[in-house]
């Protein structure tokens, strides 16, 4: 039922923000050269308290096939300490973006994590192997000419309770990207 929501979500936002593309004039900046078409980014994480601590790092690379559509490969690696317990959890996957706009897009990626969870003993029959596919749609805010800060709101259609590495089948992401315009 919650995929079934999420996913007539996403497709109405995907033919408001189409519908919205077709009044969008064309860029005049398309190049054609390699370097023109690749552009670098990803995002990273701190959260923290008293007795636990996360960091993450997601870089990525993609290459534009299109002015609108681009895809790519993306990386993460999380450190997550909670008492005296601390774990590396490591993965990445391919990407695919979609501009419906100068500012906003849609967005999928499928993702493999190797995971530790918290109070396993750090070996590696005790790590956990988990796919997720994510969709969702993102904004995107011009910095200058070839940068900018990427928000998303992404849905995990894989996500089963108590397995997961992610608490919530609803993930929010932020990051940068250079070289994207």
């Amino acid at each position: 039922m919650k995929i079934k929501l999420v996913l007539t979500v996403v497709l109405f936002a995907i033919g408001v923000l189409t519908a919205e593309a077709q009044y969008r004039a064309p860029r005049s900046n398309s190049g054609n050269s390699l370097s023109d078409r690749i552009y670098f980014g990803g995002g990273g994480g701190f959260s923290g308290g008293n007795q636990y601590v996360n960091v993450a790092v997601s870089p990525l690379i993609g290459y534009k096939f299109t002015e609108q559509f681009s895809g790519g490969l993306q990386i993460t690696y999380q450190y997550v300490k909670f008492l005296e317990a601390t774990a590396s959890n490591y993965g990445g996957g391919p990407f695919l973006r979609y501009n419906f706009t100068q500012k906003f897009f849609g967005y999928t990626q499928y993702e493999y994590l190797n995971y530790l969870p918290l109070g396993s003993t750090n070996s590696s029959e005790n790590r956990y192997h988990f796919n997720s596919w994510f969709v969702g749609i993102g904004y995107s805010e011009p910095l200058g000419d070839r940068a900018a800060f990427n928000i998303m709101a992404l849905y995990n259609l894989m996500h089963k309770d108590g397995r997961s590495p992610y608490q919530s089948p609803l993930q929010f992401r932020v990051g940068f990207a250079v070289g994207l315009f």
